[in-house]
């Protein structure tokens, strides 16, 4: 039988393909490298493990009940996913120090690897970012990731632009990526608010409160710094391009024009605003969860610049503010007299009335005596501009009459904007022959406070620095021994409560009030501004010298525990606020306190949205100005015309004030008064029309646009433009003094 073999040429036959696994080496270091990385991120990840668990009944969505503690409680699970997440990435950063996989592979299939490796690098370290702040990125919509993906990248350019280096860029953007997102977190958990541009000059004053507060790391803190340590051990095995020098010439200096680019874009035009990519004034904290955080808090950046408003001329301002009825004058105010009533103004730390967001039960009442004061006294609701913090821009408003929505969104007007003499409630007391002290029984140097004070007006500022002696402050703020510390004090004010918690009681701090006004120049009518401290943040240390007093019942109880610490420091407020004015009922001189609340606390937001039966994301304009609202009270030892005042924002209330005590206006302390009539309320969330209605700062549709515009060119004319300010609007004309009873 004959045969046919046929004989093939080699180079027509096609070689089979092969999938071959990668080769996996290491050396000896490598593996000890390895499992001390993995070991040190599971000994971080069981130090904190209570971050994952808690006790009692579930707390969240994802709770899962599991076992029973030796105590007897159910041990609830509140971030089981995360507790494995995080223990595979502490392994797999382990596994990748240890062992390095070669693949093999044609150079041309390597280099489309590497740049597919490249390309999803910022998904990577934009993810770890998100989750410190309780973001998912894959929650975003598609056009969300895409903006964040492309800046991420552009950073990531940025970098490499500069150093020449993808190591070098991935070090360097992922350390940037985790300080701003654990910044971020804690600002957010303590404060209520993100971290705004604006805060990075507020960094002292932050610094000066920061270990009243608890660190202890949640799930998104464990689950986020496991992930960026694996980040960096990633960063050691990444293939490094060598691309030809022309190439890397050209990638560098071609990122450096898209990112001028950009920048152009931003900060020279409002191409971004009309994409819709522009900051959520009105929720700063659901613009960073619905857009991206870093991304909207560059966004934040182009609002920092404070630009003249459209139409602005300095020649306008005095038309603008005598363009209503007739201006009564320096010495003809509404009811304006001779008599110079001594005037204390209270601004107190986080002084307010929960109620006022919705109905909620206690076992007692928290402020009885603020709320029983009826008698020569005018109180109501003040709307303010900050939540959870920010003091000074609520003392800047109601000190300088101007308002915190011309300016840009968490900005702080005294570390950014005072920085020459400025007319104030304390320049026009000053000029009707009034002595003027600051008193803040703090760190004097807060919010710049030293700086700014002598350019509001005031002649002294005695801070806490003043009384308990710069040496013994300066000893406690670098050793924290507050034992050693409160010990002292205590020697120095025997048999008076000055702390309560760490900081300086009301009941201590009103006493300090009445001490100087017993020590008055008493040929001067007496004026003070108090700041106190008694319920600054947090609400979480426990303390020998703080016996809880208030809880909330019903439904709520045992829920917050921040808001029942909270409530019951108001109650010690209300009691020291009773001894102060018993005080001054016995003085014969004429005196006006004026009390108000800065802002209200930052607690936890479930009391909020379980009041409001809806995410706090949720919220329309009306409800949400229900959480910038707090008390204020003008109270006399002599008779006044009692008063309700239903809303009025702290940028009106210093010239209210005026109002009560009979003393003459400033033109623009006039023009406010008039202003408030129509626009009861405007702060820097929106403003509230004598319509009724709540408006946002710029809708260019609302019946009172063209008022606002008008207040904004008033504003910048008295705060910024001061080489043209038209001075003799904002300012007393010197008027003849005495100090006769009324």
């Amino acid at each position: 039988m004959n045969s046919t073999v046929e004989i093939r040429d080699p180079q027509m036959v096609r070689p089979r393909l092969r999938l071959e696994w990668p080769r996996v080496s290491s050396t000896r270091k490598s593996r000890i490298t390895g499992a001390v990385i993995a070991g040190a991120l599971i000994l971080f990840i069981l130090i904190f493990l209570q971050a994952f668990v808690t006790h009692g009944d579930p707390a969240a969505g994802d709770a899962v009940t599991g076992a029973v503690s030796p105590t007897g409680d159910t041990i609830v699970w509140v971030g089981p996913l995360q507790l494995v997440l995080s223990v595979l990435l502490a392994l797999a950063a382990g596994a990748v120090a240890a062992f390095r996989l070669e693949w093999n592979v044609s150079q041309r299939v390597a280099r489309w690897c590497t740049g597919v490796l490249y390309l999803l690098l910022p998904v990577a370290s934009l993810t770890m970012m998100e989750y410190l702040g309780g973001v998912f990125t894959y929650d975003w919509s598609p056009l969300t990731f895409f903006r964040n993906y492309i800046f991420a990248a552009l950073l990531f350019l940025g970098i490499y632009a500069v150093g020449g280096s993808v190591r070098i860029s991935w070090f360097v953007i992922n350390t940037v990526f985790y300080i701003f997102g654990v910044a971020n977190h804690y600002v957010l958990a303590f404060r209520g608010t993100p971290l705004l541009p604006a805060d990075i000059a507020s960094v002292g004053t932050g610094l000066s409160v920061a270990g009243t507060y608890d660190y202890t790391p949640d799930k998104y803190m464990v689950l986020g710094t496991v992930f960026f340590v694996a980040l960096l051990v990633l960063g050691t095995r990444l293939p490094v391009l060598k691309p030809g020098k022309r190439l890397k010439l050209g990638i560098r200096l071609g990122s450096l024009a898209v990112i001028a680019l950009f920048s152009g874009l931003l900060y020279t035009s409002d191409w971004f605003a009309n994409q819709g990519m522009k900051p959520d004034f009105f929720n700063q904290a659901r613009g960073y969860r619905n857009n991206g955080s870093l991304f909207h808090f560059w966004i934040n950046t182009k609002y920092l610049i404070v630009s003249p408003p459209d139409g602005y001329s300095s020649d306008q301002v005095e038309q603008i503010v005598n363009s209503g009825e007739e201006q009564a004058g320096n010495d003809g105010a509404p009811g304006a007299t001779k008599e110079r009533p001594n005037i204390i103004c209270i601004m107190d730390e986080t002084l307010s009335d929960l109620s006022v967001v919705g109905d909620f039960t206690t076992n007692i009442d928290y402020m009885p005596y603020m709320r029983s004061l009826s008698d020569n006294t005018v109180k109501g609701n003040l709307y303010v501009s900050v939540y959870g913090a920010g003091t000074a821009n609520s003392e800047f408003e109601f000190l300088t009459g101007d308002s915190l929505a011309f300016l840009p969104a968490g900005a702080c007007a005294y570390e950014s904007y005072v920085d020459n003499p400025m007319p104030s409630l304390v320049s026009s007391l000053g000029t009707l022959g009034y002595s003027k002290t600051a008193f803040h029984p703090y760190y004097g140097a807060n919010w710049q406070r030293e700086r700014v004070y002598p350019l509001l007006g005031f002649e002294d500022y005695i801070s806490i620095e003043d009384l308990f002696g710069e040496e013994n402050v300066a000893k406690y703020r670098e050793d924290g021994n507050f034992l050693r510390y409160s010990q002292e004090v205590s020697e120095m004010y025997p048999d008076q409560v000055t702390f309560l918690r760490r900081y300086v009681s009301d009941e201590f701090d009103f006493r300090q009030v009445e001490q100087m006004y017993e020590e008055r120049d008493e040929g001067r009518p007496f004026f003070l501004f108090n700041v106190t401290m008694q319920n600054h943040s947090s609400y979480t240390s426990t303390s020998s010298n703080f016996q809880q007093e208030v809880w909330l019942t019903g439904d709520m109880e045992g829920k917050y525990p921040k808001a029942d610490q909270y409530l019951s420091l108001v109650k010690r407020t209300d009691d020291a606020f009773q001894q102060l004015t018993s005080y001054f009922s016995q003085v014969s001189e004429p005196t006006i306190i004026c009390i108000f609340g800065d802002h209200q606390p930052s607690i936890e937001s479930g009391f909020y949205e379980e009041i409001f039966g809806k995410s706090l994301n949720e919220l329309t304009l009306e409800e949400r100005q229900k959480m910038y609202q707090t008390p204020f009270i003008i109270w006399a030892n002599y008779e006044i015309e009692e008063q309700e005042v239903e809303a009025i924002s702290a940028n009106y209330l210093s010239t209210l004030l005026m109002e009560v005590a009979g003393l003459p206006l400033t033109d623009y302390q006039q023009y406010l008064s008039q202003l408030h009539t129509k626009i009861p309320v405007i702060n820097a969330n929106g403003y509230l029309g004598d319509d009724g209605q709540w408006y946002l700062i710029d809708d260019k549709t609302s019946p009172y646009a063209d008022l606002v515009a008008d207040y904004d060119k008033v504003q910048y004319n008295n705060l910024f433009d001061t080489e043209n300010r038209v001075e003799n609007l904002y300012l007393l004309k010197k008027v003849e003094s005495t100090a006769t009873e009324p």
